[in-house]
């Protein structure tokens, strides 16, 4: 299983305790752009060390995996994706 498709699952399965719709693993622009909008907000450096909560070795450990997940994002996409970029498309 790979990191992106990981990182799908989990959020799905976090989501499912609420009752709320899954989300698709990205195949269309929109889908792409809005994971890439999710996982720029997971890479905030407060959500990333869960305000200061997580020791350094664990947001270490965090950030590879989001990385890796917006890299095989930026496959799929077909492109590179600055993060700059996700936050004009939310505006």
């Amino acid at each position: 299983m790979t990191a992106l498709q990981k990182y799908v699952d989990a959020h799905n399965a976090w989501e499912a305790i609420f009752n709320k719709a899954p989300i698709a693993y990205p195949s269309t622009t929109d889908e792409c752009q809005s994971l890439f909008a999710r996982l720029a907000g997971d890479l905030s450096p407060e959500n990333l060390c869960c305000d200061g909560e997580l020791p350094a070795a664990q947001v270490a450990i965090k950030a590879r995996h989001l990385n890796a997940c917006w890299k095989e994002l930026e496959g799929i996409f077909g492109r590179e994706v600055d993060e700059g970029e996700v936050w004009d498309w939310s505006i």
